[in-house]
């Protein structure tokens, strides 16, 4: 077959598709368009408003659309206002299969001046609901005195949020005021007194935050949780003491090469003088300085290890007490409804 047949060919197919009905109809179509300006743009109007209605109602159905929360309700480090301390929620998990969610968290003391968490038993705890009440319950478990773990039970698949409230009961006797005033005011201050809000700290817990994490939660009894979250903590602190220990070895390595080079630095003094003795010197008393600030690196470490050691000690006699059921839990909580002014 030649080009001028395929060329007749391709020209007749052509003309049979604009002649056939489905092209004819939307010719139609486009020529009505033309001729119909007003109702074009009324179609047009009225197409991208039903498609920004379905838009919009498949947003407000969709099981993650919902109330929005801010970023001071999500965040995960709290400082009470009366300056007491901090809590910071470290890990948050919910268990759909189980119903349980776990919450960890780690307390800073600002009262005391000492290294130490928030005094659980200073520590009140609630636990809300912010849509309905729900039947689920919040057990508190002290791990060590900065790590506390929280579990709540019977948390439904589309809880929407729930809000653990926690006071703070520690004095802080920097803001208690001891001078004299006068009756206007005192009648003025008569608020000064610590308001409940200045010792209350809130945490929000919603499937909408990215940092509650899906993993599954065996379903125990807090005593067999507690026994477990303990060794836990024991193995991190030998851990710890490893990694000291570790530490340790290798800043006496490092000052037994400070000291080869200050050996050698010595025996070239010899030969040296003016300016370049001086130099010399300057880097002998160099090395000492680091000599000197290892040794107290080297301290503070055993020092250290003292101090986790005690803790293992005292982990250890909590783990006993739990097993021999003489340890003390806080009660369970159970979740009440948020009130509007508390949201």
């Amino acid at each position: 077959m030649n080009f001028r047949a395929i060329q007749y060919h391709f020209h007749k197919w052509l003309k049979g598709i604009q002649e056939s009905r489905f092209i004819a109809f939307y010719k139609s179509i486009g020529t009505w368009f033309r001729e119909n300006i007003v109702k074009r743009k009324l179609i047009i109007f009225f197409s991208l408003l039903t498609i920004w209605g379905l838009l919009l109602g498949g947003a407000l159905l969709s099981p993650e659309s919902g109330e929005t929360y801010s970023s001071e309700q999500l965040a995960t480090k709290k400082n009470f206002y009366n300056g007491s301390g901090e809590i910071n929620l470290v890990k948050q998990v919910y268990s759909q299969k189980t119903g349980i969610i776990l919450l960890q968290f780690e307390t800073d003391d600002s009262i005391s001046g000492i290294d130490r968490g928030i005094d659980n038993s200073r520590l009140s705890w609630k636990l809300y609901s912010s849509t309905e009440e729900l039947d689920t319950s919040m057990e508190v478990i002290p791990i060590t005195d900065k790590k506390i773990s929280v579990i709540i039970k019977n948390v439904p698949k589309n809880f929407g949020a729930l809000v653990v409230d926690i006071e703070n009961k520690s004095i802080n006797a920097s803001g208690i005021d001891v001078e004299l005033s006068s009756s206007d005011d005192e009648t003025a201050k008569v608020s000064s007194v610590e308001e409940e809000f200045d010792r209350v700290v809130q945490f929000w817990i919603t499937p909408q935050n990215s940092k509650l994490e899906k993993e599954e939660i065996k379903d125990v009894s807090r005593e067999s949780f507690a026994i477990s979250e303990i060794d836990q903590e024991i193995k991190f602190q030998e851990g710890q003491i490893r990694k000291l220990n570790t530490s340790i070895q290798q800043l006496k390595d490092s000052i037994s090469e400070d000291e080869s080079s200050k050996k050698s630095l010595s025996t070239e003094a010899q030969y040296l003088e003016n300016e370049d003795l001086i130099e010399n010197q300057r880097s002998q008393e160099q090395i000492d300085n680091s000599i000197a600030d290892k040794n107290q690196s080297i301290e503070k470490a055993t020092d250290n290890i003292e101090i986790v050691k005690s803790r293992i000690v005292a982990l250890k006699k909590k783990k006993q007490a739990v097993k021999d059921g003489t340890f003390e839990f806080p009660n369970p909580i159970q979740t009440v409804e948020m009130k509007e002014g508390e949201k």
